[in-house]
């Protein structure tokens, strides 16, 4: 078994809510919650922040090397360059695993993600998704993907016309597109993860809900069945953010 890298990507530039990612909760930036709860991965060897070039990532860059973390900077738009990018700089070979996460999920739970891992590594998959928001709340999000599947699409994709930007932009979006070229699993949830809550961070009513959250508990570790359950309870909070759409890829 090769080593297993995580990397989070995460930039300023965010749409509906710009610097979302070093928002502060508490008095530690968003993503820095993000980070400390993959950390407590069992399985992770190694953890990357990957951004763009771009000057405005200087806080985001800073903030993550002051807290200790790793990070990887190269292209804005094409995504799926950078990550590979960003597994070679480390010393990523064909044999690794990448996971895949982003910087605004800040309730991530590692008991979850090694779920993910788990499965991949006893099974011969090229990619496994936590299934969102299906049986799993948004805001839980992992996937895991071999090193060579990544390779693998990175040189589809100089075959393929207008599409191709969409699929540079959005990293397993080919795969999950084309399953009869790759062999793809998924983890599907208990009863108790399948609720319509989002607890990603994409506008200013995802950051308020979060937020609420992590005044609540006051636990950087507070696990995503507890979140989960504090929700059922208390519905006004959970409804905070209930006419937030996702964005479509």
């Amino acid at each position: 078994m090769g080593k297993v890298f995580c990397i989070v990507q995460a930039r300023m530039g965010s749409e509906r809510l710009q610097g979302k990612v070093i928002k502060p909760i508490l008095n530690r930036p968003m993503v820095i919650y993000t980070l400390d709860r993959l950390k407590k991965s069992k399985y992770i060897d190694e953890m990357i922040l990957a951004t763009s070039l771009m000057e405005r990532e200087l806080p985001l860059v800073e903030i993550c090397e002051q807290y200790g973390y790793k990070v990887f900077r190269g292209s804005e738009s094409n995504v799926l360059k950078r990550y590979i990018d960003a597994a070679e700089s480390f010393g990523a070979s064909e044999n690794d695993v990448i996971i895949r996460v982003t910087g605004d999920c800040p309730l991530v739970d590692p008991i979850i993600v090694d779920n993910v891992i788990t499965k991949f590594l006893s099974n011969t998959y090229d990619y496994v998704r936590l299934d969102v928001p299906d049986t799993f709340v948004r805001g839980f999000d992992v996937e895991i993907f071999s090193m060579k599947a990544l390779k693998k699409i990175n040189s589809l994709l100089n075959n393929i016309g207008e599409e191709m930007d969409m699929y540079k932009e959005h990293v397993t979006l080919y795969m999950y597109k084309h399953p009869k070229e790759f062999k793809i699993g998924y983890v599907r949830g208990d009863e108790i993860y399948l609720r319509p809550y989002r607890l990603c961070v994409d506008t200013e009513e995802d950051f308020k809900l979060v937020e609420n959250i992590y005044k609540y508990f006051n636990d950087e570790f507070v696990s995503a069945k507890t979140v989960i359950e504090y929700l059922d309870k208390n519905s006004e909070i959970a409804q905070i953010n209930n006419n937030i759409k996702q964005k479509e890829v």
